[in-house]
């Protein structure tokens, strides 16, 4: 989205290194889609399945059903039968007086014992005008059967149909999960109960639980009662509920990994337990957020007693093979200032904390194994002696996890899929975890080169960067360099002293123009109308002595048996500006993009347009399923206007968005567990509909030649935003949250009266001057800012309107 672009410097670091997803698509020769385009359209079933065909009849749902069960059937099977049922609003009981018609069930082999990783997860389903066949070698691929049938079910005149069709089904990684952290904030068991719904509506089946942090430690420990007893503020889960939990993910087909972060993120352990700590205690929960310094003595025997019957009563209760670890952002601070264990390090000849760390994890490996567990832990497990039986789970960049396969080991995705983030779904749509973004594939030319110096300047920051060219000039390719982030382009033109490159970018085709003279360059560098400027000096090349070409880090691509050990990936939600109030909005409908990248065929993943188009659907379907990501901001925004309308309120906040990354952490001095996360922000969505769909009509508003296509719509949406203004000061008068958002509410109205005068410009063929132009767009940049952790989100909109008048 180009209203990115207008914050700077943190979006072109994200151009930059996205910029190398085209280059690797070059890996991927195109193949016919296995879903027709015509079809395709028709559908609203999200992930989409593998291989489908429609055949234009339909099939009515009718009273008088008849359901066959071939080969295997057990209450669990039943119990998804009677899901089934009430996802479509269906009744079984009702008086069957109409025609028949058939449901058969078949699946051929019953469940594992215990879930396992590698599942046949795969069916097909055959609908004519008189009965659906659905069949299944396991239980999980009747599951999720199923779930595609309560989503292909539509409505009409109180009847339930479905199109006549033949699909085969099967997911493309066998580990699709969401990480949820319920530790800085808590989640109860309510919240994880529906999410477990929501993941099997879209055929994940990982549910991964963060169950132990610096602020908390969330799950009843029988023989160690102090760790939840002191490490809680009393809420956690009793096995009983984590029973249940297991109980509710397993009829949906969903493993329940969990984690215990080691050996760093460990406070709550220290509460109870100080005598594990590398310092001397007491110890208190920590209130505050970041990356803390607690972490466990690795050096001492009784820790690992602890450990060992610790996780001996963990792995009984859940019994997925797998058990994770952590072993994130561990800090040294308190191994370093710690004679005994900078003792114990000279002793075991260890060179540093990363060796330390690994020590640990190889001593945590072989009490893991003895509890019949798998070891997956983050990407700073990593480490060449602990061996490839572990699975690494990247979140600190998409490298690790092509390190992680080509040195042998089993890899998770995270990275690009952090929701906490906020990005939008079409961001996550994007990360492939076969595709290395800013991955290097050119030939460096180290006979021809030539390297220069440059500075960016972007808005008020001057960036520098380097710029690398490589062969003759019939034969140009090239890097561009920016704060480490490295892209590579392969196609240069220099005639005349004039160069000239294009890459790609998430964000549409970057397009740089360059004036050499002498050992000096200048120049642009613009992405649709924005444009940013740069100038350097040659500080290389093989025709100035003393200089050396850059070492250039080649990426290879995988190979077919480096692609098996992906298993998959985690879409992951931290929680320090998140609660149980608007967890589910943090969550969905977004998480269903990265659901479909796990489960449907790489070539059918490539449609933003139409992943948006089923997405909506899929946001009503999960809401009809007792989601709260829509209720529950009607909700907040009910409860942030008090006693008074709610519209005005709703109007302004439908158009905004909760900042990007972690700029939502600057609207605090000191966050903590006591910050109360209770303002407009906290209501406020990750993406916002409303301008997403604002921005699609105005692109087609744009592109008719006409220029009549959605005009009144758009006409009455600018209006609503400019009349709201007066409302809602109005409504925020004496209400101190309110008021803290009536900048944004001014500014909205002030970039809707700019579009509105541009969209009349263009209907009445009027084009704005230079320096009429300039002036808009500097101030459409000053009302652009974010205040109180929110953005406007429409500003891209309103950016194409004044550019279509220049």
């Amino acid at each position: 989205m180009l209203r990115k672009i207008l914050v700077g410097l943190v979006i072109i670091l994200a151009l930059i290194s996205t910029a190398g997803v085209f280059y690797y698509f070059k890996f991927i020769r195109p193949n016919q889609p296995p879903i027709s385009a015509e079809d395709r359209a028709k559908l609203t079933l999200m992930p989409l399945p593998a291989k489908i065909k429609l055949d234009g009849g339909t099939f009515e749902l009718t009273n008088n059903l008849t359901v066959n069960w071939i080969s295997f059937k057990d209450k669990r099977l039943e119990r998804a039968l009677t899901r089934f049922y009430k996802h479509i609003r269906y009744n079984p009981e009702q008086k069957k007086d109409e025609s028949e018609c058939s449901l058969s069930i078949e699946c051929n082999m019953p469940w594992d014992s215990i879930q396992q990783v590698r599942e046949d997860e795969s069916y097909t389903i055959d609908i004519n005008s008189s009965s659906i066949k659905l069949k299944a070698e396991t239980p999980y691929g009747i599951l999720h059967g199923l779930e595609t049938l309560a989503q292909l079910a539509k409505t009409d005149n109180g009847k339930i149909i479905y199109p006549t069709l033949n699909m085969l089904d099967k997911p493309r990684y066998p580990w699709r999960g969401l990480m949820l952290d319920v530790c800085r904030h808590w989640m109860p068991k309510e919240v994880v109960l529906r999410n477990l719904d929501a993941l099997s509506a879209v055929k994940m089946n990982v549910m991964h639980l963060h169950l132990s942090e610096y602020q908390g430690f969330r799950v009843e420990s029988k023989v160690f009662p102090k760790l939840h007893e002191l490490g809680s503020n009393g809420k956690y889960y009793t096995q009983d509920d984590i029973r249940e939990i297991l109980a509710y993910a397993r009829d949906r087909g969903i493993r329940i990994v969990p984690e215990f972060d080691l050996p760093g993120h460990s406070t709550s352990f220290f509460v109870g337990y100080p005598e594990l700590a590398s310092s001397p205690g007491p110890y208190t929960l920590d209130k505050k957020f970041g990356v803390l310094t607690p972490v466990i003595d690795p050096t001492r025997e009784e820790v690992y007693q602890f450990l060992d019957t610790f996780l001996g009563e963990m792995a009984s209760l859940f019994p997925d093979p797998y058990l994770h670890i952590g072993g994130d952002e561990v800090v040294p601070h308190d191994w370093d200032t710690n004679e005994s264990i900078q003792a114990f390090m000279k002793e075991k000849k260890l060179k540093d904390h990363h060796d330390l760390q690994n020590y640990f994890n190889t001593r945590l490996k072989k009490i893991l194994t003895k509890h019949g567990k798998k070891m997956v832990g983050w990407d700073e497990i990593l480490h060449p002696d602990l061996g490839t039986d572990i699975t690494v789970q990247s979140w600190r960049g998409q490298k690790s996890l092509f390190v992680t396969v080509q040195a042998g080991s089993n890899g998770i995705l995270s990275s690009g899929w952090y929701l906490d983030h906020k990005l939008p779904a079409s961001k996550h749509y994007q990360v492939d975890p076969e595709i290395l973004p800013g991955a290097i594939t050119i030939t460096p030319d180290t006979l021809n080169w030539q390297q220069w110096n440059l500075i960016l300047q972007v808005s008020e920051n001057k960036i520098p960067t380097t710029l690398t060219l490589y062969g003759k000039p019939d034969n140009l390719r090239g890097t561009f360099s920016l704060m480490e982030n490295i892209t590579g382009f392969e196609t240069a033109t220099l005639q005349n002293n004039k160069l000239k490159f294009t890459f790609a970018s998430d964000y549409g085709s970057i397009d740089v123009d360059g004036d050499i003279k002498n050992d000096s360059i200048k120049g642009t560098m613009s992405l649709g109308l924005l444009s940013f400027k740069f100038a350097g000096i040659k500080a290389g090349g093989n025709d100035i002595e003393g200089t050396k070409p850059p070492v250039v880090e080649q990426i290879k691509p995988l190979t077919e048996d480096q692609k098996q050990l992906i298993l998959g990936g985690e879409a992951a939600l931290w929680a320090e500006v998140v609660t149980e109030k608007n967890v589910d909005s943090r969550i969905w409908p977004r998480t269903a993009a990265i659901a479909e990248k796990l489960w449907s065929p790489q070539l059918l993943t490539k449609d933003i347009d139409d992943m948006y188009r089923r997405l909506d659907y899929l946001s009503t379907y999960l809401n009809s399923l007792e989601l709260k990501h829509i209720s529950g901001y009607n909700d907040m925004l009910q409860q942030l206007a008090e006693s008074k309308s709610v519209k005005p309120l709703k109007t302004l906040v439908d158009a905004l968005e909760e900042v990007k990354y972690y700029d939502r952490m600057n609207m605090y001095k000191d966050l903590s567990t006591d910050t109360p996360l209770d303002e407009v922000v906290d209501a406020a969505q990750p993406e916002s509909y409303t301008a997403l769909k604002f921005i699609k009509m105005t692109e087609a508003f744009i592109s008719d030649s006409t220029h009549q296509k959605n005009k009144e719509e758009i006409q009455d949406s600018l209006q609503r935003w400019i009349d709201n203004d007066t409302l809602y000061q109005q409504m925020a008068a004496g209400n101190y949250r309110l008021e803290k958002a009536k900048g944004l509410s001014t500014n909205l109205a002030e970039l809707s009266t700019i579009g509105l005068t541009a969209m009349n410009s263009i209907v009445q063929h009027h084009k704005m001057s230079e320096e009429e132009f300039t002036a808009t767009t500097k101030r459409i940049k000053e009302l652009d800012e974010h205040k109180e952790g929110m953005l406007i989100a429409i500003t891209p909109a309103i950016v194409q309107l004044v550019g279509a008048c220049k």
